[in-house]
Parts: structure tokens; sequence; C-alpha cells
């Protein structure tokens, strides 16, 4: 059994478009379709189309529901505004759609237990979790799963905490791990691969350009892509921009 794993696709469709692999049984998306990227409404459409289990991210919540998103200072402004594009250019079914969406997962395949969830397992939209945090023995004590999938972090990883793989398998869309190369892992017979692969890049830009927001969100927006890094604070970190 082979399964593709993909998380925060952020309305990039030029990186989904080039998804490079072709054979396997299924496909997962752990959340986080739209904001940041200009093409929320194929995103959500291809989604819908081409993968067989998907979760809530805490961006799908806040378009589908007008809620804040929770994002950190770097990136709390051009949340705020491409959710405002995300929720113009969406029809009410693309919305509906995102409201909807479960909050976390459980599947059997075969022996082996899932768990899939956007953030962590006790905090499912906003919980923020790296790779060497001691949360995880928590996290996982709380579930019963062989394999516990999460995204939201941008920071692909695989690491085993007592009996259970945790498993991100980083951005789509918008990594953040100093390479412009869209992330995504691989599960087939009880291993795990994590991948990245080129995309036109350019092709996402362009539509960036574009988005009506400002023309400093926008290198902004495209830095992030260019670089993988994120950027510099564009607010100051006590200062909250209401989603509306």
């Amino acid at each position: 059994m082979k399964i593709a794993i993909i998380s925060d696709i952020h309305a990039n469709l030029a990186a989904f478009n080039a998804f490079p692999e072709t054979s396997y049984e299924a496909l997962w998306c752990v959340g986080d379709l739209v904001d940041y990227g200009p093409r929320p409404h194929e995103i959500i459409q291809e989604v819908r189309n081409r993968v067989d289990l998907t979760v809530c991210g805490n961006h799908d919540y806040a378009a589908g529901s007008a809620a804040d998103p929770q994002c950190s200072p770097p990136f709390r402004r051009l949340a705020a505004e491409t959710l405002r594009y995300t929720q113009q250019v969406c029809t009410a079914e693309d919305l509906e759609f995102l409201r909807t969406l479960p909050v976390c997962r459980q599947i059997r395949i075969a022996s082996t237990r899932f768990y899939v969830v956007h953030a962590i397992p006790t905090n499912p939209l906003f919980g923020y979790c790296s790779k060497e945090s001691d949360q995880w023995q928590w996290e996982v004590e709380g579930i019963q799963a062989d394999v516990l999938v999460v995204g939201h972090t941008h920071t692909p990883f695989v690491r085993t905490v007592g009996s259970t793989v945790v498993v991100n398998p980083g951005s789509l869309g918008q990594p953040k791990t100093g390479r412009p190369l869209a992330c995504y892992a691989v599960w087939e017979d009880g291993r795990v691969s994590l991948k990245e692969y080129e995309y036109p890049i350019e092709e996402t830009i362009r539509d960036i350009r574009k988005v009506p927001i400002s023309e400093q969100d926008q290198d902004a927006l495209i830095g992030v892509l260019r670089t993988g890094n994120i950027p510099s604070p564009q607010t100051p970190a006590s200062e909250h921009i209401e989603v509306k």
C-alpha cells in the first residue's frame, strides 16, 4: 500500500499540478488548502476531485468560518490580507467545503493505525510542535496510532516517539526549509520517505502579482516562495489584526 501525503498547499496551484507522484493507492492532504497563495478556488476543486482524505487546517477553518487563523507575527498581516482575497474569490460551496472538513481522521490500513491531524492531537488547528519538542510524548500518549500524520509547521520530519512514528510532510505550497522546493511524504508498506521537487514557481509569482493586495505584501509572499524562509515581521508582535 502506497500513500502520498501532502500538506499546506496554500493555494499554490502550480506546485499542486507539478506533483510528481503518479502511482499510489491514496492521496492524503493534512490541511491548509488556502491563503497566502493566488488560486484558492482552483485548489479546493482539485482537492475535492483528487484527494482521498483531507483534514481541516487553521487557514481552512478561518476562511470557512470567518475566524482568525492565529498566525505567528511575521505572517499575521499576510494571512489577514490573503484571507479576505480567499473569501472573495471562493464560492459559497467552496467555503462550505472548508467549513465542514473534519479536524482529524483515524483510519486503519491492514494492521497500521493512522491518526491524521493538521497541527497536534490536543490542539488540532493551532498547536505548534517542532520535531525536537518534548510535547510529542504527551501527544502520542493521548491517541492510539502507529503513525501520527501532522502538518502546520511547513517543515518536514519523521520522528519515532515510543511506538508511534510522527510524520510531517512539510508544505507543498509554501515550504520553510530554506529551499524553494515543494515538499511531501510517501508512506509505503511501513516505510516513510520525505521528498521534494521543483515546480514552475514563476507561474505562482505571476499569479500573486494579480492578487489585489499591496505590492509590499506581494513581495513578502514571493520572497517566502523564492527563499523558503519566513519574512521579516511586518507588524509588531503585540498588534492584533482582526480577520473578518
